[in-house]
């Protein structure tokens, strides 16, 4: 399918207007756990947040071509900015696709809000007369004091499964936020949990997992409609492609100053870091392509009216993990090749090191998925592309 070209220039050059903000306060937002102030409000000021949501919402519906390089261009600065800006922009494309018209049309009536949420079924949402009444507690919501509206995934007691998981979605102010998100990687994604407790929401509110997972939008075109997992991974493959793109161009500037040796020779000369760097330059630049080329065809597949199927959710997600991989073993080569230097937090490095390796704990990354790509390739009878 053709791209927007003139789209994904306008987007790339939103991510150029903003880099030297969210690069300047990167350590900031680290130690606030989230984004800081002047990194969110440069955010706002562009289309950022809503470059993938539905036109019918006020969005760009970017394709999932762009919606990759755009986070991976936003990763090649600060990978928790880009999963910050990924997260509240892929949220709000999710409600926006699948929640019923009316209330799409007056939840993004005054334009696209930030939202953030999971879709882990860990709540209960009880029926009760117009709704239901909504209890839990979540974890992994990334940006969500950016957020204005949140989506929570619960199951519905007496219903069987999957029919019973469904999606709520209330605004911010109904949520509390546990200030938890201490961690290794991503530290400045503010991946806090949250909790509701005994909230009330109409049930015009509401989706069912399954519709989502079935590619069957309300709003929005075949980007929106290539249905789960497929629908978020130009996510993840951003995340880790700009992530380890960052760590070799850092390496490559480190290396004409870096001396390792004794007698000490600079890195650049150095015949073992030469290879390696070759390598890991083919190496990611392989794993790109074949992002792009597993995205393309789901696309594809989407815009002739029929959802990818199973085998082909299976491959995209395992693809991802596997291009996760990739970026984590080209990371390492980095970060490895400057020794000690490394290890300080005002080398890039470090930080690249600690958010390619966070990334990969996501559960869409797990090894899990190449299993699931097995069992659809040896025609398994109980292929899952979600083990």
């Amino acid at each position: 399918m053709e791209r927007n070209v003139q789209l994904r220039r306008e987007l790339l050059a939103d991510v150029e207007a903003v880099a030297p903000t969210l690069a300047e306060h990167a350590a900031d937002s680290e130690g606030l756990a989230r984004l800081n102030t002047p990194s969110i409000e440069a955010v706002r000021k562009t289309r950022l947040l809503r470059f993938i949501c539905p036109k019918e919402r006020g969005g760009d519906e970017a394709d999932p071509v762009t919606f990759l390089e755009v986070i991976e261009a936003l990763a090649k600065i600060d990978g928790s900015a880009a999963w910050t800006v990924g997260i509240l922009a892929g949220v709000s494309m999710i409600v926006a696709a699948f929640l019923p018209p009316a209330s799409g049309k007056k939840v993004f009536a005054s334009g696209v809000p930030p939202m953030a949420g999971s879709s882990s079924p860990r709540g209960r949402a009880q029926p009760v007369d117009g709704g239901y009444r909504v209890g839990g507690t979540w974890s992994f919501g990334s940006g969500i004091h950016h957020a204005d509206w949140v989506l929570a995934t619960s199951i519905v007691p007496g219903e069987p499964l999957p029919a019973a998981v469904r999606v709520v979605v209330l605004p911010r102010s109904q949520v509390v936020i546990h200030d938890n998100w201490q961690v290794a990687g991503l530290k400045a994604s503010g991946s806090c949990d949250y909790s509701i407790e005994d909230i009330f929401v109409p049930e015009e509110m509401t989706f069912r997992f399954t519709d989502m997972a079935s590619g069957a939008a309300v709003a929005g075109g075949a980007a929106l409609k290539v249905g789960v997992p497929a629908l978020v991974m130009p996510f993840h493959f951003g995340i880790a492609l700009g992530v380890a793109r960052r760590a070799l161009d850092e390496v490559t500037v480190q290396a004409i100053e870096k001396s390792r040796g004794r007698p000490p020779s600079l890195l650049v000369t150095q015949p073992q870091f030469q290879f390696s760097f070759g390598k890991a330059e083919l190496e990611l630049a392989s794993a790109r392509a074949l992002a792009i080329a597993i995205l393309s065809a789901a696309w594809e597949q989407a815009a002739t009216g029929s959802v990818p199927p199973p085998a082909m959710q299976a491959e995209v997600r395992a693809a991802a993990s596997y291009v996760t991989e990739v970026a984590q073993r080209v990371t390492t080569v980095a970060f490895q090749s400057v020794g000690g230097d490394a290890l300080f937090d005002t080398n890039p490095l470090q930080r690249c090191f600690r958010d390619v390796y966070a990334a990969g704990q996501h559960f869409m990354m797990s090894q899990s998925s190449f299993r699931a790509l097995g069992q659809f390739k040896l025609n398994q009878p109980d292929a899952n592309p979600m083990l």
